[in-house]
């Protein structure tokens, strides 16, 4: 199956095609995106998610042609 990711600066693009598709098994979930695009899930960093631009939890099962963002605040001085 395939998804859309807006990945992260931080992430592994490489993963991605040319058109930023990842490509996944069927019944993967958003945890497993995040672990695709080697997205550290660090306690007490905060992270908002949301698959077809609606939130999500990492237990989100990912189906064909979703698209899925990533929202990290920064920390701002």
């Amino acid at each position: 199956m395939r998804v859309r990711a807006y990945c992260p600066s931080f992430g592994d693009h490489s993963v991605l095609d040319e058109r930023g598709f990842a490509e996944l098994s069927d019944g993967s979930t958003l945890g497993d995106l995040l672990k695709l695009l080697g997205i550290p899930l660090r306690p007490g960093a905060v992270f908002f998610f949301r698959v077809n631009y609606e939130k999500a939890p990492l237990s989100r099962e990912l189906r064909e042609g979703d698209v899925v963002s990533f929202f990290a605040p920064l920390a701002g001085g």
